[in-house]
């Protein structure tokens, strides 16, 4: 997409990818809310560890030198993050090898498709969990049957990475898959899910039907479905309703039917999304990586997140 070729875009992510605010040195924050602070009930001198003394509390927390200075009861305690579980699932469906070769070479772009962009997504995620110390399992879903990658180290995963890259993300026989039963995932006990797809197959119910405390859809498109300047005018759109009409490539553009059409859809799955789960956040290839960490580290309680170079109609 124009203006986009010096900022470094989802379609160049790779699992080694760290948040770093400050632009100058490494900062570790990249835990997406997997962490879990816990109160491990052990004093500590630290200032940032305050708070006031509530009934019930362990006298042997107190901070007495505060109180002989305030006549304050505060009490002082040491945190630290637990590791939480993990799970990430990748719909490999017909539709996310798109766009294919014969398109990108009629308009003249280099892009990748959905599937590698939701291959690059999953396993950026699943590496920087496990860097963290959490447990993960990352699962592809491809024809309703889901296949349990294997996922033992950071190290792994990056094996997996460039394996899966040098074969251009088509080529997934040298994965250590094993099958898993839906049933069996959807009673798995988890703190955070991920599921990456372009929901084109709709959302499976047994998603819908899962509960967990952090729960969020990766919605993985293609920068042509946010951007459709690229189409010809001998192009066309099949409308179905309100009657049937077919509008050629030029018709589309000036009167953004299509536009209009993919907007509509995007809004409605993600409300269907956000009646039962807390997350949505929207990415396209050309989205940029360091926004894309930025939101993913904003509160997942909001109702919506929306990531998109052009915002469409």
């Amino acid at each position: 997409m124009p203006g986009h070729a010096s900022v470094p875009h989802l379609g160049q992510l790779t699992p080694y990818h760290v948040f770093d605010p400050s632009g100058s040195q490494p900062v570790r924050t990249m835990r997406f809310h997997g962490s879990q602070r816990l109160n491990l009930m052990r004093p500590t001198r630290m200032p940032a560890s305050s708070r006031r003394y509530t009934l019930g509390d362990p006298v042997q927390l107190i901070d007495w030198r505060a109180y002989a200075r305030t006549e304050q009861l505060v009490i002082r305690e040491h945190f630290d993050e637990a590791s939480c579980r993990v799970r990430i699932i990748i719909e490999d469906s017909p539709t996310m090898n798109w766009p294919d070769a014969r398109l990108l070479k009629a308009i003249g772009r280099q892009l990748c498709t959905k599937r590698e962009l939701s291959w690059r997504l999953g396993l950026h995620l699943c590496y920087q969990y496990l860097k963290a110390g959490d447990h993960v399992k990352l699962y592809r879903l491809q024809d309703n049957q889901l296949h349990q990658v294997s996922a033992r180290s950071s190290t792994e995963l990056a094996i997996h990475f460039e394996q899966l890259q040098k074969d251009a993300f088509q080529n997934f026989d040298k994965l250590p898959l094993e099958p898993r039963s839906v049933s069996a995932v959807h009673a798995e006990r988890s703190d955070v899910l991920i599921w990456i797809s372009d929901g084109l197959n709709g959302i499976p119910q047994w998603l819908l039907d899962k509960r967990g405390p952090l729960t969020s859809w990766i919605h993985a498109l293609s920068s042509l479905e946010s951007d459709v300047a690229w189409m010809r005018s001998d192009d066309s759109y099949f409308e179905e309703a309100p009657v049937h009409r077919e509008y050629l490539g030029d018709i589309l553009l000036e009167k953004q039917h299509l536009q209009k059409g993919i907007a509509q859809w995007m809004e409605s799955m993600a409300e269907q999304w956000l009646k039962v789960h807390r997350h949505y956040l929207q990415v396209h290839d050309a989205s940029s990586i360091q926004r894309y960490l930025f939101h993913l580290e904003q509160s997942w309680h909001t109702a919506k997140a929306a990531l998109k170079g052009e915002r469409i109609g």
